[in-house]
C-alpha cells in the first residue's frame, strides 16, 4: 500500500469509515482534510490542513462526552419540581473526563485503529516522524470529529456515534494487530494476512476475522469475534500472539541444556516471555545422612498445569549444580517432559531434542 497519498484514504474509504462509524460519500475532500497535516498542505497545492477542523473537534468531544456524562449519571429529570441530583460526584465525573479524552486516550485509539497511517505528511513532518508523537494523533482525532460535524451539518447524534465507536478501543489494553507485525518482522516471518470479515448475528451483532499465517505454523488460521470488525481483527491478532509466543519459547527452550539452563530461564524472562524465575536453595541429607543442596525453581505463569509441584527440583552435591538442574528440570516441564520423579537421569537427552 501505498502511504502519504490522498488516493491511499480514497481507496481505504470505506475501511476508515467503518472505523469512525461515519459515512461521507462523496465529500472526500473533506475526508481528506481530515487527515491533512499543515506541513503536507504547504507543499501540495490544492489542499487544506486539519488545524480548524482539529479545533472544532476538540470542544465537540468535550461537549459530547459531558452529554453522556448527562445522561448515564443523573437521577432527577423534572428539574422544574426537584432539585438536579447526580450518581456520580464531581470528582468522579472529573476522573471518567480525564479517562476518556486526555491526550494519551485519544491518540491511543487513533493507534488502534491504525488511522494514524493515513495522515497526509509534509517533508519535515516525515523527517520527524511525527506520527509517533501522541499529539499528533490526539489531533487526528479531533480533526476526525471535526470534519463529521461539518459534513452531517453539527448533527449532534451522529457526531456521539462517531465519538463512541473511537472510544470503544479503550476496552483494549494492547495493540495486538502492531504486536503481532513487529514480532513476525523479528522472526522474519511474512506479514500475516487477514481474512475480510463476516457478519454474523445471535443475540448481538458479531463479526468474525481469520488470520492465516505462515504455511510452516500450524494451527494455520486464528479465529476471531468481536461486536466490530476491528474487535474482532484484536481477539484474533490476540490468538496469534500467544500462539507465536509459545513458538519462541520453546525454540529458545529446546536449545537448553543442563549447562545453560540457568541462562536460557534468564533469557526467556528478559524477553518477557515468562514471569521471573524464583529459586529456594538449601541444604538437607540424603538417604544416606550424606549433605546435599536442594534447590526448587518457581515460575508462576505455570503453576495452575499439571505437574507442576514436582517441576523444577534439582539436588545436587553443590549449590551450582543444584540450580542448574532444576533450571533445567523447569525447562523439561516447559517443553512438556512432565518430570515423573525428582531423578534427574529420568530425561533422555535425544529425547529432548536440544542442541
Amino acid at each position: 500500500m501505498e502511504y502519504n497519498t490522498p488516493n491511499c484514504i480514497l481507496t481505504n474509504q470505506n475501511e476508515i469509515e467503518e472505523k469512525i462509524a461515519y459515512n461521507f460519500g462523496s465529500h472526500t475532500k473533506l475526508l481528506i482534510q481530515a487527515f491533512t497535516r499543515k506541513s503536507f498542505s504547504q507543499e501540495n497545492e490544492g489542499f487544506e490542513d486539519n488545524e480548524v477542523l482539529e479545533f472544532y473537534g476538540d470542544q465537540l468531544v468535550n461537549t459530547v462526552l459531558t452529554k453522556w456524562c448527562f445522561d448515564s449519571f443523573t437521577i432527577a429529570q423534572n428539574y422544574s419540581n426537584d432539585f438536579f441530583r447526580s450518581t456520580k460526584n464531581e470528582a468522579e465525573l472529573t476522573k471518567i473526563r480525564a479517562n476518556y479524552i486526555n491526550k494519551s486516550t485519544l491518540a491511543h485509539c487513533i493507534e488502534i485503529l491504525e488511522l494514524d497511517e493515513y495522515l497526509l505528511l509534509g517533508k519535515s513532518d516525515e523527517k520527524n516522524e511525527v506520527w509517533e508523537n501522541e499529539k499528533v494523533r490526539c489531533d487526528l482525532f479531533e480533526a476526525i470529529i471535526g470534519a463529521i460535524a461539518v459534513d452531517s451539518k453539527w448533527d449532534f447524534d451522529k457526531i456521539t456515534k462517531s465519538c463512541k465507536a473511537m472510544w470503544s478501543m479503550l476496552d483494549f489494553e494492547e495493540n495486538y494487530i502492531s504486536q503481532l507485525y513487529n514480532t513476525c518482522e523479528e522472526l522474519g516471518l511474512n506479514e500475516p494476512r487477514f481474512s475480510d470479515s463476516n457478519f454474523y448475528i445471535d443475540n448481538l451483532k458479531r463479526y468474525t476475522v481469520s488470520i492465516y499465517f505462515p504455511e510452516e505454523f500450524s494451527p494455520k488460521t486464528f479465529n476471531g469475534k468481536g461486536s466490530s470488525e476491528i474487535s474482532a481483527k484484536m481477539d484474533a491478532a490476540k490468538q496469534a500472539l500467544n500462539y507465536l509466543q509459545t513458538y519462541q519459547i520453546e525454540k529458545i527452550a529446546e536449545q537448553a541444556t543442563p549447562e545453560t539452563a540457568v541462562q536460557t530461564l534468564n533469557t526467556l524472562f528478559l524477553k518477557k516471555f515468562i514471569s521471573k524465575p524464583e529459586w529456594n536453595i538449601f541444604q538437607k541429607k540424603d538417604e544416606n545422612g550424606n549433605q546435599i543442596w536442594r534447590c526448587e525453581c518457581f515460575i508462576t505463569d505455570f503453576e495452575n498445569q499439571d505437574g507442576y509441584d514436582n517441576a523444577g527440583i534439582g539436588e545436587e552435591s553443590t549449590k551450582a549444580q543444584a540450580k542448574q538442574q532444576a533450571a533445567f528440570d523447569m525447562i523439561c516441564f516447559i517443553l512438556g517432559y512432565n518430570p515423573q520423579s525428582e531423578d534427574y537421569s529420568a530425561y533422555d537427552e535425544d529425547e529432548l531434542d536440544y542442541e
